[in-house]
Order: structure tokens, then sequence, then C-alpha cells
């Protein structure tokens, strides 16, 4: 008995202490937002100009980095009530040695659909690379 509590306790001590980063917040999405459309230009101070296109529940985009178009990206989403998950891609520049990147992300959509929050991460993770935060533009050409 002795040896199989001892057994239990080393294999189950792990999953106890890993509690996860308390930093983050739940992503469990909110209700669905009424007439939410993503589509048009915002901007993000960390990426610049970007582009959403909206269609039902998916989203796909692109932004043109403040430091060149090197670093411009493209991106996909699905929304999920007041939620966007998103897979994000920088294709980078190898003659320049500007290496590709990919990962993932996730928005919160506030104000009706005038400002996404959220954060993004290298590979599978959608957390540790930083902040994005994107504001609707009224501009429209």
């Amino acid at each position: 008995m002795r040896a199989c509590l001892l057994v239990y306790s080393l294999l189950s001590a792990p999953l106890l202490g890993c509690g996860g980063d308390p930093n983050r917040p739940d992503l469990t999405p909110g209700p669905a937002i009424a007439n939410l459309n993503l589509s048009g230009r915002w901007y993000c101070s960390q990426f610049g100009d970007t582009q959403i296109v909206h269609t039902g529940d998916k989203i796909t985009g692109q932004y043109e980095d403040p430091r060149g178009p090197d670093h411009n990206g493209t991106f996909q989403g699905h929304i999920r009530g007041d939620t966007v998950d998103v897979d994000w891609v920088k294709p980078g520049n190898p003659v320049a040695a500007i290496a590709g990147m990919r990962g993932k992300a996730w928005w919160r959509v506030s104000q009706g659909g005038k400002v996404l929050t959220g954060r993004w991460g290298y590979d599978e993770d959608n957390w540790g690379g930083g902040d994005w935060v994107l504001e609707k533009s009224n501009y429209t050409p």
C-alpha cells in the first residue's frame, strides 16, 4: 500500500504543482457580438497598419510592419463568441538575414468590434511574444 501511495504521489506531484501562468486571462469566449464586422483597416502600434477581411466566423489579414516590408506578415483566425484565435506567419527574407517566423495569438473583441486586445507567441504558444492590440480605423479609402 505504501509503495502504491509513494508512486501515486510522485506521479501526481508535477501535475499538482503546475498551476500555469497566473497572469494569463481566462480565454473562455463571452457572448457573440451582434452584427460584428471586423473587416477593414486597423492600426496596431506593435505591428503597424493592418487589413482584416471577415467572412462568417473566419478572418484573414495582413500587417505592414513599421520596420519595413521584410517584417510584414499575414494571419488567419476563427471567431468564437467575443474572442478570435489567430495563426500568424512572417515569411521574413533570407537575403536580408531576417528569419521567417510563425505562431499563435488571441484577441478579445471589445467596444462593439472597434478594439482587439490580446497576446501573441511563437510556434504553438499564444502568449509569450507580447501584446497585440488593434484599433479599427475610421478611414475608408
